[in-house]
């Protein structure tokens, strides 16, 4: 850890080792069967039918150069993971070390025990997630500029679908679906990328220089004083609030209207271009949507730190929304949310669809 950085990350790795090792996401053992298994031939023959229908039906052109689906572990998730919340922590982090400026020997006692805190949080909720996510689109949108990846975490691949009684080729075929309408829109829509790196960026720095240097030090002194009141304020889901600065809450809502969107199509997108797997896909979506839901013990704690219930929310705000506009006026009139940053829906027009057609309709009349 640098002298300027006050995330253990190492520490956080190890915890994250340690969560996810030797379980596997539904309280099986880790090891996949050989018969369950899939193999990365079947994973990309899976993504490269899925891509050419969920292009087709989102109508926003054909990929030349998608990337090669890589069938990973969850330890090279979680690498992956990890690696991606250190460089969006750096700005925050760097900050909080110089503020959490205690007196005497109590400042580096401080930084530790913050340090080791915080680690183990984001070990135990990185951890948790790696037992779950089936794939995920890794898109630079945070630090350097780096090729996107196409992950499929091949445990959490063959476990789901042995708990979801789901055909094998047509669920792989159904969630390759949804990973690869993220690939669209991030090829298809130029704008897409900078403008959520800029969010995310306006986010970030926003936070750290609005990080209340009070707060701060309130939570090294309470650490210190107390380290067991912190810990069941953080499992309560209130260490974000402590530290939050309201000025932010304006990048925030702009931040996860996007998120809804990007996720909510892809959702949207996953069931719509999956005509031809049969009419197994809306059982296995009641299933899905059940298996989302359900949680428990350890899993609600992890899922308030994480915000896992916000990403929830994100899959089912962004999901109905698009499904009302395409009822109401067409799968050509989603498309528009993709003209430009402008043509997002904001968090109000997420919640009636209606008012963002009449919005758009108005522009593209104007526009005429």
């Amino acid at each position: 850890m640098s002298s300027a950085r006050l995330v253990d990350w190492g520490l956080a790795e190890r915890t994250a080792g340690a969560v996810i090792g030797g379980i596997g996401p539904f309280g099986q053992p880790s090891r996949v069967a050989a018969a369950d298994a899939y193999g990365a031939a079947e994973v990309a023959d899976a993504c490269a039918g899925a891509i050419e229908a969920a292009a087709t039906y989102a109508g926003l052109g054909a990929i030349d150069a998608p990337p090669e689906p890589e069938l990973i572990d969850r330890r090279a998730w979680t690498q992956a993971t990890l690696a991606n919340l250190a460089d969006a922590a750096t700005p925050i982090e760097e900050r909080a070390f110089a503020e959490l400026d205690l007196p005497g020997p109590l400042a580096p006692v401080a930084r530790s025990v913050v340090g080791a805190a915080a680690a183990a949080e984001a070990g135990v909720a990185v951890g948790y997630a790696a037992r779950r996510v089936l794939g995920q689109y890794d898109v630079a949108l945070i630090g350097p500029e780096r090729p996107a990846r196409l992950l499929f975490v091949a445990e959490n691949l063959a476990s789901a679908r042995r708990e979801l009684g789901a055909d094998r080729r047509l669920f792989l075929r159904w969630v390759a679906l949804h990973e690869t309408t993220h690939v669209i829109q991030f090829d298809r829509v130029p704008w897409l990328a900078p403008h959520m790196r800029e969010l995310v960026g306006e986010l970030l720095q926003g936070a750290a220089a609005g990080l209340d240097p009070a707060a701060v030090r309130t939570l090294g002194r309470r650490l210190i004083g107390d380290p067991r009141d912190v810990v069941r304020r953080l499992l309560r889901g209130e260490l974000a609030r402590l530290l939050a600065d309201p000025a932010q809450l304006g990048a925030l809502d702009r931040l996860q209207a996007a998120m809804s969107v990007i996720e909510g199509h892809a959702e949207h997108v996953m069931d719509a271009a999956a005509g031809e797997l049969g009419a197994g896909i809306a059982d296995l979506r009641r299933r899905l949507d059940r298996r989302r839901a359900r949680r428990g013990g350890l899993g609600d704690v992890v899922a308030r730190l994480l915000g896992l219930d916000l990403k929830l929310r994100q899959y089912e705000l962004g999901k109905s929304f698009c499904d009302a506009v395409v009822r109401t006026s067409g799968p050509e009139a989603l498309t528009a949310v993709w003209r430009s940053p402008a043509d997002l829906p904001d968090m109000d027009e997420l919640e009636d669809p209606k008012r963002w057609l009449d919005r758009v309709a108005r522009a593209s009349t104007l526009a005429a």
